[in-house]
């Protein structure tokens, strides 16, 4: 048989009690917000579009017949750099992961079977975002990872 208290319990201390109780369970609500501690996926996609786009127009007539396919593709990365980083906005620094980009030994585009390689890195790295994000980013991680295969598939076909 279970032994009962025998101590009263007042409408004073009830009141008081539950308010103890009613204190915690809002504290928990106000405690300061989880840090994200996860990298935007959209940075490395971003970085390695402004890569590619600054190599790709350094292309020249050691790529013979590639190189206008090479410009093309280019101007579509630098395309997709300035997307991304729009869609990341500023970072911590008040800089867009672009605007260092140009830093640095100057470009030299890598041949042909490394560009694809590159592509169809890109292009799956993009993918595996787009499935992973909401939105507007999933749209462009998407259309990202369609024009890579795109350009290995058909322009470098």
């Amino acid at each position: 048989m279970p032994v009962s208290s025998t101590t009263p319990v007042s409408r004073r201390r009830f009141v008081a009690m539950t308010a103890v109780a009613t204190g915690v369970a809002a504290a928990g609500g106000c405690a300061l917000p989880l840090v994200d501690d996860e990298p935007d996926p959209l940075v490395p996609l971003a970085a390695a579009a402004a890569r590619d786009a600054r190599e790709f127009a350094a292309a020249d007539a050691s790529h013979g017949d590639d190189v206008a396919r090479l410009h093309r593709m280019a101007d579509a990365r630098r395309t997709h750099a300035e997307r991304l980083s729009a869609e990341i906005g500023p970072t911590d620094t008040g800089e867009t992961p672009s605007n260092g980009a140009a830093a640095g030994p100057p470009a030299v585009c890598p041949p042909i079977g490394e560009v694809r390689t590159r592509l169809r890195d890109d292009a799956r790295r993009a993918g595996e975002v787009a499935v992973a994000s909401r939105g507007e980013r999933a749209a462009l991680a998407a259309a990202v990872s369609a024009a890579c295969t795109t350009a290995v598939e058909v322009v470098l076909a």
